[in-house]
């Protein structure tokens, strides 16, 4: 086949996957009959495909009775005219996370302890990250800019850094200017600083669920409620029912990873984020975007996060999960509430360390971060695979495995009837064997058969035999069981 030819099939093939998108979000309520479809030019540019093909891709849905056209306004969601799934949707009510109880409690205080073999952190091998290189880069500009070690520590952060990370925006849709930048030590007081300026006590804060342990800490420490929207069939958020809080007024704000997922790496799908964005816009919900995995994401582009079809989101990311874990550099924008982030900041942690600032605008400057993650996804999308393969291997027939699209976690899900995952996690500590336990993803139980696996300390026999030691747990559990 000729090269041309082999194009024009690609693009026939593309048009076709995403108006198949965009009709599974129809055809699931998550986009309402008379909603405005993106543009020709917004689809070219999310989707990264030719104005042709977002041309295509909508008259298609016309074609299916999916849109209609209206003369100088766009494309809309068509009026119902075919048969819907219906689902109810049932949501649950915004509840006080309780104090932790002492086995919860413990748990968690134990998760990151050192043992055997590391399989509960979401970040990875000190080999997967270029220590050296920085800390070439710090020792150099210590002695050629000892300012930034004697200097007080003041402002929003290192300018030149600010203005790499707002250069580095625009290719993944975000136009920010650097002074809505605030350097933050690391992204966790980023997400803290943005719900402190935003909520106030007693406020109802939707989040995915699972959810991040930490943030879920964090929640309960500022006195705020939480409603936990589970995740659809696809492995992302619920969009309807997250989207009906919004109609109902029902939460202030929604916290979300909504690229690459902890803990499922799972990442929303643009649509579905332009979606949720103009709903939350319309109801004034903020949405405070927690984007740390962004660039650890494994596909050929990086994914768009919220702040792309929304310049109220405020969007938190860092360099902790992609540069090296000890280095606590994050940051914070937001086009609307900056001058209150930067007070809280500096009344509570004031500043942050300029030296290590310096060494990563230089690796960003010298394109040397971009060689780096190339190399990091590669890693760790061997290393995840691996790990998948073997949990479906190992484990009893009914386990289900997250399918991740970047980062270096896993979720696992148990057959219901097999052993509490907080015995297994004790079982498996008492072995050297460390996980992160599905009970502490959420405010009640309902994870009790789940549990985070982290691939990110390389796949070997070792590891291996971790996984099939923990499948043999499950499985022998599941043979006393009483038929």
């Amino acid at each position: 086949m000729s090269v041309a030819g082999s194009d024009k099939e690609n693009q026939g093939s593309r048009y076709r996957q995403i108006a198949g998108q965009i009709k599974q979000a129809i055809d699931d309520g998550t986009l309402l009959p008379d909603t405005r479809l993106p543009s020709v030019r917004t689809l070219a540019t999310q989707y990264r495909v030719s104005m042709t093909t977002a041309l295509k891709t909508l008259r298609s849905l016309e074609d299916d009775h999916y849109a209609v056209a209206r003369p100088k306004s766009g494309f809309f969601v068509a009026p119902l005219s075919r048969p819907q799934r219906a689902q109810p949707l049932v949501i649950e009510p915004s509840r006080q996370i309780a104090p932790l109880d002492e086995q919860t409690e413990l748990h968690l205080a134990m998760v990151g302890t050192d043992c055997r073999v590391r399989l509960d952190l979401a970040n990875g091998a000190r080999s997967l990250y270029p220590v050296k290189k920085v800390g070439l880069l710090m020792r150099q500009l210590g002695y050629s800019k000892p300012f930034l070690l004697g200097d007080t520590v003041k402002g929003t952060g290192y300018a030149p850094l600010k203005a790499e990370i707002a250069r580095r925006a625009i290719d993944y849709g975000c136009n920010i200017n650097p002074d809505d930048i605030l350097i933050t030590n690391g992204c966790i007081e980023a997400i803290s600083l943005s719900l402190r300026a935003t909520v106030k006590a007693g406020d109802v804060v939707a989040v995915e669920s699972p959810c991040y342990f930490v943030l879920l800490q964090m929640l309960h420490n500022l006195d705020l409620r939480v409603i936990e929207v589970e995740n659809g069939q696809e492995g992302y958020v619920h969009v309807g029912k997250l989207t009906a809080l919004f109609q109902r007024k029902a939460v202030q704000a929604y916290v979300t990873l909504a690229n690459i997922n902890n803990p499922s790496g799972k990442s929303i799908p643009n649509e579905q984020k332009a979606y949720i964005a103009r709903q939350a816009d319309e109801h004034d919900v903020m949405i405070i975007e927690d984007d740390i995995f962004g660039d650890t994401a494994f596909g050929e582009r990086r994914p768009f996060p919220m702040r792309a079809f929304s310049p109220n989101a405020i969007l938190c990311s860092g360099f902790s999960k992609t540069v090296v874990p000890g280095i606590r550099i994050g940051w914070v924008h937001s086009s609307n509430y900056m001058r209150k982030i930067a007070s809280l900041k500096y009344t509570s942690t004031m500043g942050t360390s300029v030296l290590p600032q310096a060494a990563i605008t230089e690796l960003l400057r010298s394109g040397g971060y971009d060689a780096h993650l190339r190399k990091l996804r590669r890693e760790l999308a061997s290393q995840i695979c691996q790990m998948r393969a073997a949990v479906l291997r190992y484990f009893p027939p009914g386990t289900r495995v997250s399918d991740p699209e970047g980062g270096y976690v896993l979720w696992v899900e148990m057959p219901r009837q097999a052993l509490n995952v907080r015995t297994l996690f004790i079982m498996a500590r008492n072995a050297g064997i460390g996980i992160a336990p599905g009970h502490i993803f959420a405010t009640d139980d309902r994870y009790d058969h789940c549990f985070r696996l982290n691939a990110g300390f390389g796949w070997n026999k070792e590891v291996e035999q971790a996984i099939e030691q923990l499948a043999l747990w499950c499985r022998e559990s599941l043979a006393v069981q009483p038929r």
